[in-house]
């Protein structure tokens, strides 16, 4: 069984609007809402579990109303990503053969993505990681305050969904919290017993981040396949 993760209990500080980016509209609907539709038809029938802060169940309820969407079931986050997802994991039953965990700001995760990811694992792979090159120009900066430029092609951009074998997944998140954990991906790598597979990404799959990311969003949004939402039913929630 399949199951994606979307993580939306952050509180997108940096978007600097009244509610957290996942939240603010785009073309209409909350961002997350077009997040979860877009893994439901390209995510190969796997279920959706959504991630959110205690102090959003009730607006996300209020949200689903007013939308007419049917909310996914709903764990509650913790107060960093990494326990939010391992609450997530937690919830899951047994059958979670493949886990995949995506960014609730990407709204705009392609059917191409979702092959890239799905198909790496299953063919085997213990986590597929889906990447674009980077275009601009990189320099590392030191301490002292002085600059080295470094190659381009030697360094990617990671995007979301990340996928896993279930089991992979589960061992990985059994770790204590270590700094160093800046996504999925190197939760798993810190084991140092899964080699973790490079996928295309795309580069319309963008992180809303910042009010621009909402125009930009929309314009690659009129350029996907739309992706129609089911009818409304009560939102579920798990804590």
């Amino acid at each position: 069984m399949i199951y994606h993760i979307v993580v939306a209990a952050g509180s997108g500080s940096r978007f600097g609007a009244n509610l957290p980016k996942q939240f603010c509209l785009l073309e209409g609907r909350p961002v997350v809402m077009h997040t979860i539709d877009r893994l439901r038809h390209y995510g190969q029938g796997g279920e959706v579990v959504l991630v959110l802060s205690a102090a959003f169940e009730e607006p996300w309820r209020e949200m689903c109303q007013e939308h007419g969407f049917v909310s996914p079931r709903v764990v509650r986050g913790g107060s960093t990503r990494w326990e939010s997802v391992k609450n997530a994991i937690e919830s899951l039953p047994a059958d979670a053969d493949i886990i995949t965990v995506h960014d609730g700001a990407r709204p705009l995760v392609t059917e191409a993505l979702m092959h890239n990811v799905l198909g790496a694992l299953q063919r085997g792979a213990a986590g597929a990681i889906p990447v674009v090159p980077v275009t601009d120009s990189l320099r590392r900066v030191r301490l002292d305050g002085e600059s080295t430029a470094m190659p381009r092609s030697a360094f990617r951009s990671v995007q979301t969904p990340q996928g896993f074998q279930g089991a992979v997944l589960r061992e990985a998140y059994k770790q204590p919290f270590a700094h160093t954990f800046t996504d999925d991906a190197s939760v798993v790598e810190a084991l140092g017993e899964y080699p973790l597979q490079l996928v295309d990404g795309d580069w319309r799959n963008i992180k809303i981040t910042y009010p621009l990311d909402i125009e930009v969003a929309k314009v690659y949004l009129h350029s996907l396949p739309h992706c129609p939402s089911p009818r409304w039913s009560a939102c579920a929630t798990a804590t």
